[in-house]
């Protein structure tokens, strides 16, 4: 009877062990998931739309949504904005039929511009328009839409749209940002001192509705 009992004990005693053995190699050869606030195992990203890559997400893109704090609560998230001025300056120049083709690229330019010589980026724009109604009206294959050194007879030309951009751009940082003279009414008395207060006006004016 002992003989019987042992063996009806021993089986089930054996496959507990058995499985348990089975079970732990199992658990091991699994690969190893730190689920972090920065890290979230692969099965909760795709449950709860987490990018294969979080860390950025484009302001720009549909999916962009403060779900990162509502789930993981510390989840750290960069916003990169895109930039809207080239934008803006491209619809500012299409508005007014500007005949710079196409608007897109000296929309950049100018941006491009104002950002090397820390300028506000609507400045530029705007005195092209108030100078020559945005280069309509300029000294034939002079390129100088902003009215910048012409007196007179005298008329100061660029090779390019870009290189008249960058010249004027320099000259107001150098010679007016530095020497404290930023707004319109302030660069018009040495931009042209001979205006007496409409030139500012009409700066201010476009630069208002590139907002």
């Amino acid at each position: 009877m002992k003989t019987v009992a042992y063996i009806a004990l021993w089986f089930p005693l054996s496959c507990a062990v058995l499985i348990s053995a089975v079970w732990y190699y199992y658990d091991q050869s699994r690969p190893t998931v730190n689920a972090t606030a920065d890290n979230p195992p692969v099965a909760l990203a795709a449950e709860i739309g987490i990018p294969q890559n979080p860390g950025v997400v484009y302001a720009n893109e549909e999916s962009f949504e403060p779900w990162y704090e509502s789930v993981l609560g510390a989840f750290h998230v960069s916003v990169i904005a895109g930039d809207a001025r080239p934008k803006i300056v491209a619809n500012f120049l299409n508005t007014y039929s500007c005949p710079l083709e196409p608007p897109e690229y000296y929309a950049e330019k100018y941006v491009e511009s104002a950002d090397r010589y820390n300028l506000d980026f609507r400045l530029l724009p705007a005195i092209s328009m108030q100078e020559s109604t945005c280069c309509k009206r300029i000294p034939e294959g002079s390129n100088n839409c902003w009215g910048y050194g012409i007196y007179g007879d005298k008329v100061t030309r660029f090779s390019s749209y870009e290189e008249g951009m960058d010249t004027v751009a320099k000259t107001l940082s150098e010679k007016y940002v530095t020497n404290g003279l930023l707004e319109p009414d302030e660069i018009m008395l040495k931009y042209t001192p001979q205006s007496k207060g409409s030139w500012a006006a009409g700066v201010l004016h476009f630069m208002n509705e590139m907002k």
